[in-house]
């Protein structure tokens, strides 16, 4: 059995963003000499998604998502790594240069309340992308094409005419699809397309996605927090958190068996989709600022499982099974002393030693 080809792969990405300054003096803030900080969106990021599949990154909100989905767009360049499409390094590209993968990718954004522009019909909204891609199709055509992709996303054609106002959201959404569809992409970047519908339209845009995945052979690359979402549609699940992916697997090896304590805890906290088997799944503390100020594992002022080595070395993605990588120290050596009757007393220690500064 031959695998099939990478259609997008991302080798140790990196973006960072400044830290806003938290100086409560004016000078600082009015001179610019105040110290700056990195906050580190995305921090060696690595991914690979073949053609056809649909794989879904999951994980907190703040853990990176929509900074890697705009990355792989373009619509933001990394400060290091690379992102190729089909063998084609295309991070960095100018607009010129982009143009053409411009129509083979496109993106769903989060919020379809403002993902249309107010003051465009339906219609118009659907005939620009194309137009714009296409400039030698005769507008007839671009309007016969996009009555088709209205009634090929359920939307009645009859309402090409109104304005997004006049409109429900999941309308608005699969308005979002059709123009997405309109230039006949391979491959679709969804940024949480069902956080801001109500339960009932998300199972309609979910099989919407699914049916459309079948009929054009579209891959889809797909970041939520929604977790019955995930398992509904994903082959496979790649669990973000802190700019990294600390776990990646099938869609019932990450359901099923999960190996990563983040992705435990994740999963423990839908219990309609996961029966954690025990209570050390419960992360401790909040996600943290992404400033870097320690060592090793991102996740060890969290982790019940933590142990002394999480403090100094930052763990490495190690391939369990085929296609199943875990970057957790415990699982790299899991004949470590049993880590949870000593990891209270670490995270306590850690803990007063923090507040002393």
């Amino acid at each position: 059995m031959t695998s099939t080809p990478d259609l997008l792969h991302i080798s140790n990405l990196h973006k960072s963003y400044q830290a806003p300054n938290q100086s409560t003096h004016w000078w600082p803030r009015l001179f610019n000499t105040a110290s700056t900080s990195q906050i580190k969106a995305i921090n060696g990021l690595s991914l690979s998604i073949a053609k056809g599949e649909t794989l879904c990154v999951v994980g907190e909100s703040g853990c990176g998502k929509s900074t890697l989905a705009r990355l792989v767009m373009g619509l933001e360049q990394p400060d290091q790594g690379h992102i190729n499409y089909q063998g084609n390094n295309i991070s960095g590209l100018k607009h010129k240069q982009r143009q053409d993968y411009r129509q083979r990718m496109q993106m769903v954004f989060q919020d379809p309340y403002t993902a249309l522009n107010p003051r465009l019909t339906v219609l118009h909204a659907l005939v620009e992308p194309l137009l714009y891609h296409q400039p030698q199709l005769n507008r007839q055509n671009a309007i016969d094409q996009a009555m088709a992709q209205l009634l090929a996303v359920g939307i009645d054609p009859a309402l090409a005419q109104r304005f997004p106002h006049q409109l429900s959201g999941g309308q608005r959404q699969r308005i979002n699809i059709a123009r997405a569809l309109m230039v006949q992409p391979e491959f679709i970047v969804a940024d949480e397309p069902l956080s801001a519908l109500d339960v009932s339209i998300q199972a309609q845009i979910l099989n919407l996605l699914a049916q459309l995945q079948q009929k054009q052979q579209l891959t889809f690359l797909i970041f939520s927090h929604n977790l019955a979402a995930v398992e509904h549609m994903a082959d496979r699940v790649a669990v973000m958190y802190e700019g990294q992916i600390c776990e990646i697997a099938s869609r019932e090896k990450i359901f099923n068996q999960p190996q990563h304590p983040y992705t435990q805890a994740l999963l423990a906290a839908s219990p309609q989709v996961y029966q954690a088997p025990n209570s050390h799944h419960k992360l401790v503390g909040d996600v943290p600022n992404r400033i870097p100020t320690q060592q090793g594992c991102s996740l060890q002022d969290r982790c019940p499982k933590a142990f002394e080595t999480c403090r100094h070395q930052t763990p490495k993605a190690i391939e369990m099974a085929t296609g199943h990588q875990v970057a957790c120290h415990l699982v790299a050596d899991p004949t470590s002393t049993d880590p949870t009757n000593h990891t209270q007393a670490e995270l306590e220690q850690g803990d007063h030693h923090d507040s002393s500064h």
